[in-house]
């Protein structure tokens, strides 16, 4: 009797389904945890800018009103001090942070991916459509 050496087509189809599957699994959670990466970068950078802005406020008496202080740092007005340069940005291209501020108070804006941060309800159309993480202070 002849014995046929290989797979049967059931056998390897079996097979490529089940390594298909894994890969779509895999490939999944590897999005996901780079989302989160991104995430906890945004967070991050929202707070280092945070120590900045009240770094600030303890020598200039208030907050940065300038919208601008996301592109060209924050810097004193009254003397030759840079509080931060450059500014932390989005790490993902053709996202930003937002800031506003009247002086007195200010608020920080990003648009997490994953997960649901607090709503930027202070500063309205200041963050955008997308924002649901933000830092302020007055808290």
């Amino acid at each position: 009797m002849k014995q046929n050496k290989g797979f049967t087509f059931i056998e390897i189809l079996v097979v490529t389904t089940i390594i298909g599957i894994l890969t779509m699994v895999g490939a999944t959670n590897f999005k996901v945890a780079n989302q989160k990466a991104r995430d906890g970068k945004r967070q991050a950078d929202l707070e280092q800018i945070r120590a900045a802005l009240e770094f600030y406020r303890t020598d200039e008496g208030v907050y940065p009103s300038e919208s601008n202080i996301l592109e060209n740092g924050i810097r004193s007005v009254s003397r030759d001090y840079t509080y931060m340069y450059p500014v932390p940005s989005d790490p993902t291209a053709g996202r930003q942070y937002y800031y506003y501020s009247d002086g007195i108070g200010y608020s920080l804006c990003a648009a997490l991916e994953v997960g649901s941060g607090d709503e930027c309800t202070a500063v309205g159309a200041y963050c955008g459509a997308e924002c649901n993480y933000q830092v302020s202070n007055p808290d």
